[in-house]
């Protein structure tokens, strides 16, 4: 469980205490035993630090305040009971330096000032009943100003630590604002893929609940996609190289963008951070701008009545055909067709029954043409066939048979909407190399030819 800031302080105090009484404990019997001095007050001195270090790791974090100021002065005492009332007292006053360097990091300012007055008056006290003047005070500036120096680098150390764990901690919760707040999908797995935090965005595109995909394996939260997911991240914890944007659906028919970023550490890697997101609605937007451009390339080279090759596609069509009949020496036919009397449907039955018919011709054509020939409406009841990659010798006869079957289904009459209407229709030809050689010479030789044989006219039933 998460302690709060003071109980971690409170916490690193009790511990720090600890450590320095089994220390300072085992320095007085160390001292003792060397010089012979070991007897009553030193085994009172010992007995008291390591009794102090038992009681701080049973109470552990729950010091209050004031058993921290307690604990230092009863330090400051055992060490003033073993500097007065040892026969080489003055010895073991060093063991102040312990006491001043824990209350330097955990007390504060004015705290710090009084325990070293305390200390180092205590020390001269010590040092003026065991020396002259002269030696003691030289010996007291040396201890006083190793002990404040200690203190004071210590307490610069407990402050530069201090500003440095606020700034994280700042930069920790700006870190944790964005990371819980971002509308993207943020997660961290460890080197065995496993993800040890993810945010709430993350847990509702994966569908589940935060606590269900923390712990789990990439593989154990993604078997559609693991095989494909798993040597990407694996990748980037081996090389420390970022890989993005790759495209993955699920087995509901959601997609989304995944990336993974290299999380160093001081040595190695730490693991690997995943961002996902749901792109669902671009690729469902992608789909219908798709759908959109080919309905445009459809109504772009598509006649919208009939549903036949409008005259754009027609010219690309024929420009093809006759690159290839260059290349091959093949023929290339176009056959003009025009309805005789269309103006009389439309004038005596109206538009409706004259796009009828239109639609109606547009199938017979498409009949009675090959299946690889191109049949286009280029007008308003003009029409285009045109036939491709014919033998140069038989491409006449090929065409006129290609005509013979379409004047012998015009000639049946069409019923629309009970009405029995009667198409009849004249035809141009035009074959390449034989008329033109080019595509506008031949759809030119092609109306003229048309154009000099309209001599039916159309009948209405």
């Amino acid at each position: 469980m998460q302690l709060p800031v003071k109980d971690r302080r409170a916490l690193a105090a009790a511990r720090a205490a600890t450590i320095c009484f089994l220390v300072q404990g085992t320095l007085v019997l160390t001292a003792a035993v060397a010089v012979g001095d070991f007897d009553v007050p030193v085994l009172a001195a010992v007995g008291a630090s390591v009794s102090l270090a038992i009681m701080l790791i049973c109470l552990y974090e729950r010091l209050p305040r004031l058993a921290n100021h307690l604990l230092a002065l009863v330090a400051t005492l055992i060490v003033a009971e073993l500097t007065f009332f040892q026969p080489s007292g003055e010895r073991y006053a060093p063991l102040y330096l312990g006491v001043a360097i824990f209350v330097s990091f955990y007390f504060n300012q004015r705290q710090v000032i009084v325990q070293l007055l305390a200390v180092v008056s205590l020390w001269a006290l010590a040092l003026a009943q065991a020396y002259p003047a002269a030696e003691a005070a030289q010996i007291w500036v040396l201890g006083a100003g190793t002990l404040i120096t200690a203190a004071a680098t210590m307490r610069s150390v407990r402050d530069r630590l201090s500003r440095t764990a606020e700034h994280a901690k700042s930069q920790r919760a700006l870190l944790d604002a964005f990371f819980v707040h971002a509308s993207a999908g943020f997660g961290f797995l460890d080197h065995d893929l496993r993800h040890v935090r993810v945010n709430q965005a993350l847990a509702e595109i994966m569908g589940h609940e935060r606590e269900e995909i923390e712990g789990r394996t990439l593989r154990e939260l993604a078997p559609m996609n693991g095989s494909v997911l798993e040597p990407l991240a694996r990748k980037v914890l081996e090389t420390g190289e970022a890989v993005r944007g790759i495209e993955i659906a699920n087995a509901e028919g959601f997609w989304h963008l995944v990336s993974y970023y290299p999380v160093p550490a001081t040595t190695g890697m730490l693991g690997v951070a995943t961002t996902v997101t749901d792109v669902t609605h671009l690729k469902d937007v992608e789909r219908r701008l798709e759908e959109s451009n080919k309905r445009l390339t459809v109504l772009a080279t598509t006649d919208e009545l009939t549903q036949l090759p409008n005259r754009r596609l027609l010219d690309e069509q024929l420009e093809l055909a006759l690159a290839r009949a260059r290349r091959g020496g093949l023929a290339v036919a176009v056959l003009s067709v025009d309805l005789d009397r269309f103006k009389d449907v439309n004038d005596a039955l109206g538009h409706a029954y004259g796009d009828k018919l239109l639609v109606e011709v547009a199938a017979c054509l498409r009949a009675g043409a090959r299946d690889t020939d191109v049949v286009a409406r280029v007008g308003g009841d003009e029409f285009v066939i045109l036939l491709a990659d014919l033998d140069v010798q038989e491409a006449p006869a090929l065409v006129q048979t290609v005509v013979d079957r379409i004047r012998e289904r015009l000639s049946r009459p069409f019923e629309i909407d009970a009405v029995e209407l009667q198409a009849a229709a004249c035809f141009g030809i035009a074959i390449y190399p034989l008329h033109s050689r080019d595509a506008a010479g031949l759809l030119a030789a092609s109306d003229a030819a048309m154009y000099s044989s309209k001599t039916a006219a159309t009948r209405v039933a």
